[in-house]
């Protein structure tokens, strides 16, 4: 096989980020946008020892599951990578993401329940980071990346997002050529809070020059009344990492609130807060349930970020205790609490592994662990610690099902896996969060 051959195949299965998986001789070859049981001509575009990636050039065969995307540049964007399924399909597609993942790598035999649908799957996004750049011809560009590419791919309605993002994008983009200020920006950053109509944005600056923002502030807040904040942010490090540690407030507030599960959250521009607002409610509400709190309960709340899911579960139960290693999502998590008049909490500035051993050489017993680790999952030491400290009961939240299953694997020695539920928080994407019920065997 090599590059640019064209083959025609047929697409058997998926990879775990939406690719059609197509045998051809020995090879299997990743294309984009194709779905199983399609059959089309295939360009080849990069060759590897044992695998391939094309591209899709024409279906001579096509599913009954797709569907014409909404998006015009669904294709090339990296932002979406389902939009060309049905939502059904899709939904059925993250199932057995998690059903493969949880057979696999956690090597048990577990019914997955069927993934929890979103009624709208448009428009939910709260949070959008968004690349800014000048294009060939010196106008600034401002979108998604291509799909396995640094370069822009401009965008005039994102369908992920709100219409007011879109309507904000649009004017910034406008007003960052009027002030010819884009080569000062890396990115741009809107978070809105739906519920409470609230919107912060954030220019992330190469470096600190607050006096050339405040023409382009004023007209902002000009044109958008639900503006609250606005924040210079300096990140002149050429990393992945977006934001840096320096911010200059330019207008408003240094948070915007927004409600969730009844209460009250200050969400800052470093604060981690779930991306849709509705789905969310719906996650934290069946972790709580499926976790059956009493009055009586000692719950640990690890990697707590702002204290979202302790802060809701607070009235169910005697004290919860939340850890982040974050230290703004701590202070926004105090702050949290206290706003809502919520006295039962603790919240500890710590990295998760360190602060559980110290827990168990104090001998401190949860009734409840709830555990919602950042994508990597839980380093091995921290599963030991969880482990020693014998809680009755663990709630795992997920959002990534490989490092989920990796992290069963060593639960399931001394936890049943009781109950799995996939949620769907992002729509038109691959990625789906799954919660798990764990409960102790030597109980």
């Amino acid at each position: 096989m090599i590059k640019n051959q064209i083959i025609t195949g047929k697409c058997l299965d998926y990879t775990f980020d939406g690719l059609g998986v197509v045998k051809y001789d020995t090879f299997c070859v990743f294309v984009k946008g194709m779905l199983i049981g399609e059959e089309g001509e295939i360009i080849i575009t990069l060759v590897k020892k044992n695998f391939a990636y094309g591209r899709l050039l024409k279906l001579t065969i096509t599913s009954a599951e797709r569907v014409i995307p909404v998006c015009s540049v669904s294709k090339g964007c990296g932002g979406c990578q389902l939009q060309h399924m049905s939502y059904a399909h899709q939904l059925q597609f993250k199932k057995n993401i998690v059903e493969n993942d949880i057979r696999n790598i956690a090597h048990l035999d577990k019914e997955v329940m069927p993934v929890i649908a979103m009624e709208k799957p448009y428009g939910y996004r709260n949070k959008v980071i968004l690349p800014v750049q000048l294009n060939k011809n010196g106008q600034t560009e401002i979108g998604f990346y291509r799909y396995n590419s640094h370069n822009i791919i401009p965008i005039d309605n994102c369908y992920l997002q709100s219409e007011v993002s879109n309507r904000l994008i649009d004017k910034v983009r406008e007003l960052l050529d009027n002030y010819k200020l884009t080569t000062l920006i890396k990115h741009l950053m809107i978070r809105e809070m739906f519920r409470t109509q609230q919107v912060m944005l954030v220019f992330v600056c190469y470096r600190k020059d607050v006096n050339s923002f405040k023409n382009i502030v004023k007209d902002i807040v000009a044109f958008e009344p639900r503006i609250k904040s606005i924040v210079l942010n300096v990140n002149a490090a050429d990393t992945n990492v977006v934001l840096g540690k320096e911010d200059y407030l330019l207008y408003g507030e240094e948070h915007v609130i927004d409600d969730l599960c009844g209460l009250k959250f200050k969400i800052s521009a470093h604060s981690f807060y779930q991306v849709n607002t509705y789905q969310t409610e719906k996650l934290y509400n069946l972790a709580i349930k499926i976790a059956g709190l009493t009055e009586k309960d000692d719950i640990l709340d690890l990697y707590c970020g702002v204290g979202t899911i302790g802060l809701a579960a607070s009235k169910y139960v005697k004290k919860v205790t939340g850890v982040e290693i974050v230290q703004q999502a701590i202070i926004d998590a105090k702050e949290n609490a206290r706003i809502n008049g919520i006295e039962n909490v603790e919240f500890i500035c710590g990295d998760a592994q360190k602060v559980t051993q110290q827990f168990q050489s104090e001998n401190k017993h949860f009734s409840c662990i709830f555990v919602d680790p950042p994508r990597k999952g839980c380093s091995n030491e921290t599963i030991q610690t969880l482990i020693n400290l014998q809680s009755d009961k663990i709630v795992y939240i997920s959002c990534q099902p490989s490092t989920l299953a990796r992290d069963l694997a060593m639960l399931k020695e001394h936890y049943n896996v009781e109950k799995i539920q996939p949620v769907d928080m992002f729509p038109q994407t691959y990625h789906v969060e799954t919660v798990c019920l764990l409960s102790r065997k030597d109980k």
